[in-house]
C-alpha cells in the first residue's frame, strides 16, 4: 500500500515537471512547405500533351456536378473533365486541401455571406494560392487571394515594414470579395467575376467584343488568354473534387494544431517575450499570424493564438507591454515561401487593375516585353550602360576600402584636402510609416528602368524596391509601382505617370521636394550660427568669393543620377543649378562638373 502511495506521488511529479504539449514542440515544422506545382495551374494544351488519350464525357460526373451547384453554375463539358481528370489523380494535394480547407473555409463563408458573394467562392482561394498565405506569384501577388501590393493598399489592406494583410485569411478575404462583387455588378455573370480575377476586365471586355457581345464565359473563352482559359474550368473541378474526394478514395489531410482564438493587442509586444511568457513556439505563432513580418508585433495588431493560451495572454499582457516599452528595433521573421508558377503572363489581374476603367488606360501595355533592347539614340544607350553599371555588386572588399572622407578639389588651387561632408540629410526613416507621406502609383513604360523612376521621384532606388518588394532591379512594362511623397509634394508628382520622358525630366528636374527644402533650411541655419568673427573675418570673405567647389569626373555610361547618388546629400537638381544646366546635359567620359560649394582653403 505504501509502495502504491509513493508510486503515485512520483507520477503527479512527473506530470508536474514535464512539459505541455505546446512547449514540446520546440522545432514544430511548418504548415505551408509547398513546392511550386502545388500552385501551378498548367493550361488545357499542356494536359493534353502530356496525356493525349480523348476526353470522355461521364454521365455520373455531370449529375453530381448539378446535385451541388448552387449559385454558380457548374457546367460540365470537355474542358471541365479535363481538370477533373487531373485533380482526382493528385490525391496528395486534395488530401492536403481538404485538411486546410477545415481551418479557412469557415473564416470565408463567412466575409463573402456579407458581401453577398456566393459562399462557393471560396474554392478560387485554392485556385489561387491552394490555401497557402505564403504564396508568391513571380510578379509579386501574395497571399491567400493573391493581391500585388498596389492593390492591397486600394482594398485598405496595411503593408508595412511590419505587417502584411495580403497574408491575413480575414482582411485579403475582404478586399477579394469587394472586388468579385464588383466585378458582377459590371458582367452580370459570376463566370466572367472569376475570369476577371484571372486576367482583369480588360482582356474580359477584348473577349466579349470579338464574341460578338457574349458574356457566355464558354463563348469568349477562346478570346481569352491561356491562363484564363484554364481557369474557370480548373475551378469547376476543384469543387467537385474537394466536394466528391471520398468516391476518390481521398480523406481530408490531419493537420494536428490547436484551434485559434483572436485576440487584439493595446500596445507593441515582442515575439520573444510571447513565446517564452505563452510556451508558443514560434512557428505556431508565425503559421498562425502569416501577416507578421518581424518579431516587433505592432499596437491594435490581432493575434491568433492557439486556445488554451488566451487566457495566459490576459494574464502576462501587462508585463510583455512593459517589456517591449522601449523596443524599436526587430528582426524580419523566416517565414515559408512558395513561389506560384506561371505558364504564360498574365496581363492584367484582380492583383494587377481591379478596375474596369484602370484597366482600360493599361490596356495598350500589357503585353510582355524584354526588359532591355538595343537604344541608336546616344543618350538613351549611355542610360541603359548606367543601369547595368549599377547593377553590378559591390564587394566586400570594395566596401572596406572606401574611406568614410571624401577628397574634394578645389577649383583655384591644386592642393587636395580631404573633408567630412556635412550631414544634412534628412533622419534615416521609411517613410511609408509616417502619416505625412502619401501613395502614388507609377506604372512601367517602354524603356524605363528603376534608375529613371528614382530620377523623376526624387527618391533611391533601394526605397522603390522596399516599398515593392523587389528582390533586384528587373521590372516589366505594365507593373504598377508603388511610390512614396510628402504630402506637400503629391499635386507635383501625381501627373508624371501620364508624361512622357522627356517631359518628366523637364518637370522633375523643377521641382524641390519637401525633404530637399528642409535639407536646404537646415544648412542655411547652420551657415548663419557661424560665430560672429568668421563673418567679419576679411580672409574669410575673400575666401569665399574664390566660390571652390568639389568636382567630379565623368566615367563611361554615368549620368546626372547615378553621380548624384554617390555623393551625401547631393541631388541632380543641385548638380544642374551649380553647372547652369537648363536641361538635362548628354555627359561624356571626361567631363568634368561640379558637385557642390566648399569651403575654400
Amino acid at each position: 500500500m505504501c509502495i502504491r502511495r509513493y508510486c503515485f506521488l512520483w507520477l503527479l511529479l512527473l506530470l508536474a515537471v514535464l512539459p505541455s504539449p505546446l512547449t514540446a514542440q520546440t522545432n514544430v515544422p511548418s504548415l505551408y512547405k509547398d513546392v511550386a506545382s502545388d500552385l501551378e495551374i498548367p493550361t488545357e494544351e499542356k494536359l493534353l500533351k502530356d496525356d493525349p488519350d480523348p476526353v470522355v464525357l461521364s454521365a455520373q460526373i455531370a449529375v453530381r456536378l448539378k446535385k451541388i451547384q448552387k449559385t454558380i453554375p457548374l457546367d460540365y463539358n470537355e474542358h471541365v473533365q479535363t481538370y477533373i481528370t487531373y485533380n482526382t489523380k493528385r490525391k496528395t494535394h486534395i488530401s492536403k486541401m481538404l485538411g486546410r480547407a477545415q481551418k479557412f473555409f469557415p473564416i470565408f463563408e463567412s466575409i463573402l455571406s456579407q458581401h453577398g458573394v456566393p459562399e462557393e467562392m471560396k474554392y478560387l482561394a485554392v485556385v489561387e494560392s491552394a490555401l497557402n498565405p505564403f504564396a508568391v506569384s513571380p510578379k509579386g501577388a501574395t497571399g491567400l487571394w493573391q493581391f500585388m501590393y498596389s492593390t492591397g493598399l486600394r482594398y485598405n489592406l496595411d503593408i508595412n515594414k511590419r505587417v502584411d494583410e495580403r497574408k491575413d485569411p480575414y482582411k485579403a478575404c475582404e478586399g477579394a470579395a469587394r472586388y468579385l462583387k464588383e466585378m458582377y455588378k459590371l458582367y452580370g455573370n459570376w463566370h466572367l467575376a472569376i475570369a476577371s480575377y484571372n486576367c482583369g476586365p480588360g482582356n474580359v471586355n477584348k473577349a466579349i467584343k470579338k464574341a460578338g457581345g457574349s458574356t457566355n464565359f464558354w463563348d469568349i473563352r477562346p478570346f481569352l488568354p491561356a491562363e484564363t482559359r484554364a481557369y474557370v474550368p480548373s475551378f469547376i473541378a476543384l469543387v467537385y473534387a474537394m466536394k466528391y474526394a471520398p468516391q476518390y478514395g481521398i480523406s481530408p489531410l490531419v493537420i494536428s494544431r490547436e484551434p485559434t482564438e483572436r485576440v487584439t493587442i493595446k500596445e507593441k509586444i515582442t515575439l520573444s517575450d510571447l513565446e517564452s511568457l505563452l510556451n508558443i513556439p514560434r512557428q505556431v505563432i508565425i503559421d498562425e499570424n502569416p501577416s507578421l513580418l518581424t518579431t516587433l508585433i505592432p499596437a491594435n495588431f490581432t493575434l491568433n493564438l492557439p486556445a488554451s493560451r488566451v487566457s495566459a495572454f490576459a494574464a502576462f499582457q501587462d508585463s510583455m507591454y512593459n517589456k517591449a516599452e522601449n523596443v524599436t528595433t526587430a528582426t524580419k521573421l523566416v517565414v515559408p515561401s512558395v513561389v506560384k508558377p506561371s505558364s504564360v503572363t498574365k496581363d492584367e489581374s484582380a492583383s494587377a487593375a481591379p478596375m474596369a476603367e484602370q484597366s482600360a488606360a493599361t490596356q495598350k501595355t500589357t503585353k510582355k516585353q524584354a526588359a532591355t533592347s538595343k537604344k541608336k539614340e546616344t543618350e538613351t544607350s549611355q542610360k541603359t550602360e548606367a543601369v547595368a553599371e549599377k547593377k553590378k555588386p559591390e564587394t566586400s572588399k570594395e566596401k572596406t576600402a572606401k574611406s568614410p572622407e571624401k577628397t574634394i578639389v578645389s577649383s583655384k588651387t591644386t592642393t587636395v584636402s580631404k573633408l567630412k561632408p556635412s550631414n544634412i540629410s534628412t533622419p534615416d526613416f521609411y517613410k511609408e510609416d509616417d502619416e505625412h507621406y502619401r501613395m502614388v502609383i507609377y506604372t512601367v513604360k517602354k524603356g524605363d528602368n528603376l534608375g529613371y523612376i528614382a530620377g523623376w521621384y526624387h527618391c533611391k532606388v533601394k526605397e522603390i524596391r522596399r516599398w515593392n518588394e523587389l528582390n533586384g532591379n528587373f521590372i516589366d512594362i505594365g507593373d504598377e509601382l508603388v511610390i512614396y511623397v510628402h504630402e506637400q509634394d503629391y499635386k507635383k508628382f501625381v501627373r508624371l505617370n501620364y508624361l512622357s520622358n522627356r517631359l518628366k525630366d523637364l518637370l522633375s528636374s523643377q521641382i524641390q521636394t519637401h525633404e530637399e527644402s528642409e535639407a536646404l533650411r537646415v544648412k542655411e541655419q547652420r551657415e548663419d550660427s557661424t560665430p560672429l568673427l568668421d563673418k567679419i573675418n576679411p580672409m574669410k570673405i575673400i575666401a569665399d568669393k574664390g566660390d571652390c567647389y568639389e568636382k567630379h569626373t565623368v566615367k563611361s555610361g554615368e549620368n546626372l543620377w547615378t553621380i548624384a547618388q554617390k555623393y551625401d546629400d547631393v541631388s541632380i537638381q543641385d548638380i544642374m543649378r551649380l553647372n547652369k544646366y537648363k536641361k538635362t546635359p548628354i555627359l561624356h567620359k571626361g567631363d568634368e562638373i561640379r558637385i557642390r560649394q566648399v569651403p575654400c582653403p
